[in-house]
């Protein structure tokens, strides 16, 4: 197969755990891009994803971020698809959130909204390229459909039970997904990372069956599932492993993807 596209998670995936990309990543999606189209795909907010795509030295290439709520060009900025949250379906989620104690960001043109400062909310800074944004009051009332919210819950079962309690009330507005850590995203029903890399395919003639992806979370699994070849790395969660094609022997941390790709290039 002539792959004609390769779509690359960064958290977990791409990323080494201390953030960093490997100069041996670097070097092998460079050469890459000489014979396809490389694609960043995260669930990270576009103004984060844009940095670190810019340390890959590629140009103005697309990155699906928000997982998938937007498309965007990592040096120019220009956004090339955005879907968010129906705002009266958002206020009524955050109203949720502040009934039941629920820590929950909310993501508006790029910028990170809280109602007050947390310190709960520590955990999320090392994906962060900005400030949060904090609202008060109005944070309860957003005027503009919302690119995602994210609930904060370190325990699983709680995370769970809310997950199931949103998808009960609002599961024909609204999906949630996985992406790690202690999160739970809520975006548009509909959006994700497979759907995003479809519509990028079609603008530039590109059928799933020619790309590639790779991954490691629930949130990368609809990418996973869609391309016609898919890894998910060695240390990559359960739903990931399940839907990606193949199960790559290293991690993250080894540089699994990079390797990879390295082997897929020097079969062409």
């Amino acid at each position: 197969m002539k792959w004609k596209l390769a779509a690359i998670d960064l958290d977990g995936t791409l990323l080494h755990d201390d953030m960093t990309i490997s100069a041996y990543s670097r070097d092998v999606i460079r050469q890459a891009a000489q014979r396809m189209r490389i694609v960043v795909a995260t669930g990270r907010m576009f103004d984060s994803a844009r940095q670190k795509t810019q340390l890959l030295g590629l140009g103005d290439v697309p990155v699906i971020c928000y997982t998938g709520a937007w498309v965007g060009l990592a040096e120019s900025g220009t956004v090339l698809r955005k879907e968010g949250i129906p705002a009266e379906t958002a206020a009524q989620i955050l109203q949720d959130g502040r009934t039941f104690g629920w820590l929950i960001q909310s993501y508006i043109e790029d910028a990170i909204c809280l109602p007050a400062p947390s310190e709960a909310e520590a955990c999320c800074r090392k994906y962060r390229s900005k400030e949060a944004v904090y609202l008060g009051e109005a944070f309860y009332h957003p005027e503009t459909d919302p690119t995602r919210l994210i609930v904060v819950e370190p325990d699983a079962r709680k995370r769970e039970a809310i997950r199931a309690y949103l998808q009960n009330h609002y599961g024909d507005v609204v999906e949630m997904v996985h992406p790690g850590d202690f999160f739970l995203d809520i975006h548009k029903k509909g959006v994700s990372k497979g759907a995003a890399l479809r519509a990028l395919g079609r603008r530039w003639g590109i059928a799933p069956e020619e790309m590639i992806s790779f991954g490691n979370t629930e949130n990368d699994a609809s990418m996973l599932r869609v391309t016609g070849w898919s890894c998910a790395v060695a240390n990559a969660e359960p739903e990931a492993k399940a839907a990606a094609k193949e199960v790559l022997p290293l991690t993250n941390e080894e540089d699994g993807p990079a390797r990879r790709l390295a082997e897929l290039l020097q079969q062409r």
